[in-house]
């Protein structure tokens, strides 16, 4: 049986150092970058869905491409974190003391408002 070789992502627009910045990860563990490079791509894809505004008109020379402002490339940075804290915490569990469990936030308004999803979605018809 041959060892499967994992997908390789192309990111377009996360940086995923960015991430790494964000959630204050020293660079030491290498197993750190493709993991941060997932979440990177799965933040990228659920950011686009979520604010498609963030297109751009295609022209005569420069095709359509994803350019998100500083707030909406803070929720993707926000959101990729969020996914890479939780992957050793399927339940959501971040670490349990004497006062009991902390929990990986679920839901994160900051992100919500940014991304107008949840509370923060704007009205639609249909």
């Amino acid at each position: 049986m041959t060892d499967p070789t994992p997908p390789v992502f192309t990111l377009t627009w996360l940086a995923p150092v960015d991430v790494k910045a964000w959630l204050r990860l020293d660079g030491t563990d290498p197993a750190d970058d493709d993991l941060v490079r997932r979440v990177s791509g799965l933040a990228e894809l659920y950011v686009q869905r979520c604010r498609p505004d963030q297109w751009t008109t295609p022209t005569d020379v420069e095709p359509t491409s994803y350019v998100p402002d500083a707030e909406v490339y803070q929720a993707a940075v926000m959101y990729a974190a969020r996914e890479y804290r939780r992957r050793n915490s399927p339940g959501g569990i971040e670490s349990i003391t004497d006062a009991g469990a902390t929990y990986v936030s679920k839901y994160d308004s900051d992100i919500e408002r940014a991304l107008r999803t949840g509370t923060w979605a704007e009205p639609a018809v249909g």
